[in-house]
């Protein structure tokens, strides 16, 4: 909750509130849950429908107007990740606590890159008018704002969602990834793939798909394997697609992680170990040891925020 962060993508990580839902397969190993479970702050669970939210301590919330101080000091912009151990979007949000984030996101943004991850992109627009916030709010005060794809369905009911809504930034947290990912087309408008204007003949369409790819509306994507117990194995071609997706369309590649997991041909990769089922094998040496390298490189591109 405090000034230092492993996350290797954001300067400071500030969470208003701890807990949440898990919803889908991404959740399944949460490691927030894990570590609430393990140093319980109270006698209930702060996860799953109904549960109370454990809003996070007065001192704590007082960080974001240190760290807007020090940046605007030093005369630069830091980022903050909101939140690691909760959804600010889900159902069971404590709402006057919502409230007060969005006034303290107000008041530090000419420092500040708020980035905003959600599993409930499709909560947003409501949530914002809950609160009577302006319709462009995200962008006003230079949030980031990102959804969870860890596969083809999560990415089919959330990229669209996310896309309906105004920030400086859009961004994709593919992490942990759980198989392969197309983003070239919005598969849920065509489940059998685009259609087109015409032949390409009458008005010059070339036959392209009468939306863009979605990942053209994307400013920013994050790969990761999973880490922490149970983590479930990344195959690297999953990884290889996405940064060539995004090379494709110019979209900034951030590799964070291959996980506890390291693919064979791969730097350090001593080719033993667990086998998916494509039968390439694994071998489970830690995320310290399996690095970032993607195919001998580091790929920690960032976004250009909008004005």
């Amino acid at each position: 909750m405090g000034t230092k962060t492993e996350i290797a993508w954001t300067d400071h990580t500030f969470n208003p509130w701890i807990g949440c839902t898990k919803v889908s397969a991404g959740c399944a190993n949460c490691y927030a849950k894990t570590r609430d479970d393990r140093h319980m702050l109270g006698p209930l669970s702060h996860w799953g429908p109904g549960s109370p939210r454990h809003i996070t301590s007065a001192a704590n919330w007082r960080e974001p107007i240190k760290w807007a101080k020090a940046a605007r000091a030093a005369g630069r912009r830091d980022k903050v990740f909101c939140a690691s151990q909760a959804d600010i979007f889900e159902d069971d949000a404590p709402v006057e606590a919502r409230q007060h984030l969005w006034v303290l996101i107000d008041e530090t943004c000419d420092a500040l890159d708020w980035q905003i991850l959600t599993k409930r992109p499709q909560n947003i627009l409501s949530v914002m008018c809950d609160d009577n916030l302006n319709l462009g709010f995200f962008e006003l005060t230079r949030c980031w704002l990102g959804t969870s794809v860890e596969n083809q369905e999560a990415a089919d009911k959330r990229i669209l969602e996310l896309l309906a809504i105004d920030a400086a930034v859009r961004f994709l947290s593919c992490e942990p990834l759980l198989g392969p990912l197309d983003l070239q087309y919005p598969k849920s408008f065509y489940p059998e793939g685009p259609e087109t204007c015409c032949s390409g003949v009458e008005c010059g369409c070339h036959g392209l798909p009468v939306d863009p790819p979605v990942i053209y509306g994307v400013d920013w994507l994050i790969c990761g394997g999973e880490s922490g117990p149970g983590a479930r194995p990344m195959h690297p071609d999953w990884a290889r697609s996405l940064r060539d997706q995004c090379k494709s369309a110019n979209v900034p590649f951030f590799f964070k992680q291959w996980g506890e997991w390291l693919p064979p041909m791969q730097d350090g990769a001593p080719g033993l170990g667990q086998m998916l089922n494509c039968g390439d094998q694994y071998e489970r040496v830690g995320k310290k040891n399996a690095g970032s390298l993607l195919d001998g490189r580091e790929w920690k591109q960032f976004p250009l925020v909008r004005s």
